[in-house]
């Protein structure tokens, strides 16, 4: 992320010396659409779903077994001996305990994950966009810091379907 900001803000003041060059080919792309549609991102997503899947249906059983626990002890508490309930509460504030940090834990996991895996996504990306324009001689390619972009500038379906063939490519080696 901070190398699109460095590089949108190298290209922005690019800008005026290329709108003085004779036929500055520019064009745009949505980097945030091509991370998301990219069959790589899919990928990325699937395998992240695949490893963390079970883990946060373990959590939620959890979370079932706290809430059973507990309306247990509010059906039941008023009718148990007072060590019974006491035992009971224990083992209801335990519970939540192990729970908060057993979500902890994975929320922190996931998102280093996440974050790993998005990596080699956004710079697949950027390698489809910089190929594009290398291959189609464009001047200027610009991202988010676009306050306008005509659908004739808009490059962001043709690096998707860059994406889309290099991904099947590498599948199919």
């Amino acid at each position: 992320m901070r190398t699109i900001l460095v590089l949108t803000a190298f290209l922005l003041g690019a800008v005026p010396a290329i709108a003085m060059a004779d036929s500055a080919k520019i064009g745009y792309v949505d980097i945030t659409y091509l991370i998301d549609k990219s069959p790589q991102a899919q990928d990325a997503s699937s395998k992240l779903e695949k490893e963390f899947g079970p883990k946060q249906q373990g959590l939620q059983k959890k979370q079932q077994q706290y809430q059973q626990l507990q309306q247990k002890l509010q059906k039941d508490g008023l009718v148990m001996s007072d060590d019974k309930r006491q035992e009971m509460e224990q083992k209801l504030r335990e519970l939540k305990r192990e729970m908060q940090r057993s979500q902890q834990a994975f929320r922190e996991e996931l998102n280093i994950r996440r974050n790993d895996a998005f990596k080699d996504v956004r710079e697949a990306v950027m390698q489809a966009v910089q190929n594009l324009a290398k291959d189609e001689g464009y001047d200027l390619i610009v991202g988010q810091g676009a306050l306008y972009a005509s659908d004739a500038v808009n490059l962001t379906q043709r690096v998707l379907d860059r994406m889309k063939k290099r991904y099947e490519s590498k599948k199919s080696d």
